[in-house]
Parts: C-alpha cells; sequence; structure tokens
C-alpha cells in the first residue's frame, strides 16, 4: 500500500501545530512542511514584548512551538523554501526554485504579511514587526535610539509602543481614527488604556489624517494633519495584515479576504484546506464569513484542520478569544465586539482589575477583563451556549461567575470546535 504524503506550505504557527495534530490523531504517513523563513516554528505573540524587552541578544526568544528534535523524533520533513502554486489536478505543489513535491493533501497555512502604507515603504528606518528577524532587527534600533514613532494604534502597535517605552524610549503613536481600538475594544476601555499609555510618557496622537513621512540617513520626520513635523530615530509601521493568499489564487482555489474554506476547512478544492491568518470560514449560526488573526486561531482551527484531513469531520466553531499585555495589564476578549450587542454590564474590582461584559438581550455575547482572565471561563460557557443569565446578578459583584455559570446551567464542557 503506498504512503501518503500530506503537505504543509507555511511553516508557522498554525502548520507546526497541523503537523503535531496530525501525529497525534494518529497519521502515519509522510508530513513535508515548507517554510520560506529560516527558522523553525514559532510563536508570533513573544515578538512584540519578550523578544524587544529582554535583557541580551543570547536566548532572548523562547516562543519556538516545538523543541529542535520534535520534526526527527515525529518524522516532519521541515523544508525550506516557497511555494509557488498547487497543481490540484496533478496534485503537484511547484515550488518557486522549479522542484514539484507530490502531496495526497495539502494544508495551506501561509499566514499573513505585514501591511505597508504607500508614504512609508520599508527601509532602513521605517520597519514593520511580523518575524523573528523583524524583532531581532527593532531589538538593535532600540539599543542604539532615543525616539521612535508608531504608526498604527492597534494592539501589535500599542505592545510595540509598551515594550519601547519600557526600554527608555521617546513614543509617538499616530493613529488615523478618533480612538484607540474602535473594532476590537468598548470605548470605556480603550480610554483606560490610552490613559495607561499616556501616564507612561507616551504621546497618543488621534485622527492622525493622511502623515507625511520622509526618511533620512539619520531620521524619520513625520508631520500629522493639524500639528507640524517632528523626527524621530525610527519608524515601526503596524497598520494589520494582508493574508497570504497568493499560492490559493495561483492554483484557482477560491479566496475573498483570504482563503475560502467551509466549517471542515476545506476549501474549493476537496484535496486541500487552509488554517491559520489565511484562512476566511463561515462563523457563528448564519455563516458569516469571517478571518481571524489571533494565536488562539491558529492554534485550534490548525487542529480541526489536521483532524478534518485525517477524515475525522470535524466542524470548526471557536469563540473568538484574544489577548494583549501591556506594561502590568493583561487585557482579554472574548466574543465579537460586533455581536448586536444593546447592554453593558460593568464588574468593577479593585487594583487595576475590571471586566466589562455585553449582552444581547439577556445572553452574554462579549466580555472583556483587565487583568481577571481566569474570570472568563464561567463566561465564555455563557457565550458558546447562548443560555440567558439574569443581568442584575451579573452586575453584582458578590456573586461569583461560576454561580451565575451553574445557575444559567451551562454545561462545564470546553472545545475549541
Amino acid at each position: 500500500m503506498t504512503q501518503e504524503t500530506f503537505l504543509i506550505v507555511g511553516a508557522g504557527q498554525a502548520g507546526g501545530q497541523a503537523a503535531q495534530a496530525l501525529r497525534e490523531n494518529g497519521f502515519g504517513g509522510r508530513i513535508v512542511l515548507v517554510g520560506d523563513e529560516a527558522w523553525r516554528p514559532y510563536e508570533r505573540p513573544p515578538l512584540s514584548k519578550d523578544v524587544l524587552l529582554a535583557s541580551s541578544d543570547d536566548d532572548c526568544f523562547k516562543g519556538w512551538l516545538h523543541e529542535a528534535r520534535f520534526y526527527a523524533a515525529s518524522a516532519v520533513e521541515l523544508r525550506r523554501g516557497a511555494v509557488a502554486r498547487l497543481d490540484t489536478a496533478k496534485r503537484l505543489a511547484v515550488l518557486t526554485d522549479g522542484q514539484a513535491l507530490p502531496y495526497d493533501k495539502c494544508l495551506l497555512a501561509t499566514g499573513g504579511r505585514a501591511r505597508q502604507i504607500d508614504q512609508a515603504p520599508c527601509g532602513a528606518r521605517i520597519v514593520s514587526l511580523r518575524t523573528l528577524d523583524d524583532a531581532m532587527r527593532l531589538r538593535g534600533l532600540i539599543a542604539c535610539s532615543r525616539s521612535v514613532a508608531v504608526v498604527g494604534g492597534g494592539f501589535l502597535g500599542l505592545e510595540f509602543a509598551a515594550s519601547a517605552n519600557r526600554r527608555g524610549l521617546q513614543v509617538t503613536v499616530f493613529e488615523q481614527a478618533a480612538r484607540l481600538l474602535p473594532r476590537a475594544l468598548p470605548a470605556a476601555v480603550a480610554q483606560k488604556l490610552r490613559s495607561k499609555h499616556e501616564a507612561q510618557g507616551v504621546r497618543i496622537a488621534l485622527d492622525a489624517g493622511a502623515l507625511q513621512i520622509e526618511a533620512g540617513e539619520t531620521d524619520v520626520v513625520i508631520a500629522g494633519k493639524d500639528e507640524g513635523a517632528a523626527s524621530f530615530d525610527f519608524c515601526v509601521v503596524a497598520v494589520g495584515q494582508i493574508p497570504n493568499d497568493a499560492v490559493a489564487r495561483a492554483s484557482g482555489i477560491e479566496t475573498g479576504n483570504g482563503i475560502v474554506v467551509d466549517r471542515y476547512c476545506r476549501t474549493s478544492d476537496p484535496h486541500v484546506y487552509a488554517a491559520g491568518d489565511c484562512a476566511c470560514f463561515p462563523f457563528g449560526e448564519a455563516g458569516q464569513p469571517l478571518r481571524l488573526e489571533s494565536w488562539q486561531n491558529a492554534q485550534q482551527q490548525a487542529i480541526a484542520a489536521a483532524r478534518n484531513m485525517l477524515g475525522q469531520c470535524c466542524a470548526y466553531r471557536p469563540t473568538p478569544w484574544f489577548w494583549t499585555d501591556q506594561y502590568d495589564w493583561n487585557i482579554q476578549m472574548l466574543g465579537l465586539l460586533d455581536a448586536g450587542i444593546d447592554r453593558w454590564i460593568e464588574r468593577p474590582a479593585a487594583d487595576d482589575k475590571s471586566m466589562l461584559i455585553g449582552l444581547r438581550g439577556n445572553v452574554v455575547v462579549y466580555a472583556v477583563a483587565v487583568n481577571q482572565g481566569g474570570d472568563l471561563r464561567a463566561i465564555k460557557r455563557l457565550v458558546e451556549q447562548a443560555v440567558p443569565v439574569d443581568p442584575q446578578q451579573l452586575a453584582d459583584t458578590s456573586v461569583k461567575l461560576r454561580q451565575i455559570e451553574r445557575q444559567a446551567g451551562a454545561c462545564g464542557i470546553d472545545t475549541p470546535y
């Protein structure tokens, strides 16, 4: 009997996790994991925090997905290279160097790339932050600089701003919107986060408009809509990412805000699957097309895709979960902010702790917690199972969330799918 070959295109977190899940679920065939970075698979959250804050370049990164010996021990062939397209009729992956790899099933875990802005192409003093190489380059710039501009007030930009501030740099964040994180955080929480940054000395320039950016040999000069030009030692562009769907498009596979997949992570080709930042999947009962850029999605969708490649019929039904660490704050978000929320309930606590819960009717659909991530597990079950709650009890901080969960009849079953 011929041994099957499963090809994984993209050696990031999703690709590495899928290889592990295939072995853990009993696949005994050949696994080929192709990536275009020089590194073995790693997690990206440490890049904007731990890597930048480490006191020494030596061993400053500990975010490897697996120990180096995992790949040989698990018989996973880790190859360096880039796939140009798939010949789906012949089931061949054509690499950019002309080599061809046969496959029986293929997983596209190609992730995303940092979005650029026309007026600030990346160069010696204008840098994005997406890869480990980017983070190491930024370590070097931080070490020899006194000031930095951050273009983009999203989570990545703010995490970098917090890290650079802690390294002693003067930081200015330019954000085009009228407030921080309008699509990710309620206005009240976003304002608290802004105040947190400003209390540390970070300058936040909102409603910045189209920026004029000029990079010289020794500095970057930036002018916003309503203010004069200012000079910075370097600039970080953090304005989101673009899904890497070029391989799918070149292969005739359906795309649209990423690579389109069904609930089982299958693309328009029955032998090709997709997972992670590059995959756009049907979310919720209505099947809303959604692409999630998060650690959770890269991890859990990769596992679901691997199981479906093995014929286990595993629908992917996540409860979106995000987190960010800035200074001494850990902020965790559960659900989607645009979930038809018609009521907010705050559960304040002492010592920089708080929780804000969004309801649609009497059903919890969203929650954001500052330094109270442990309490989100009870909320998670309420969101997953859409069970009604008593809003008055929810607002009463003397009533534990576990008690509300039990009274609502939420089942204590955790599943990522």
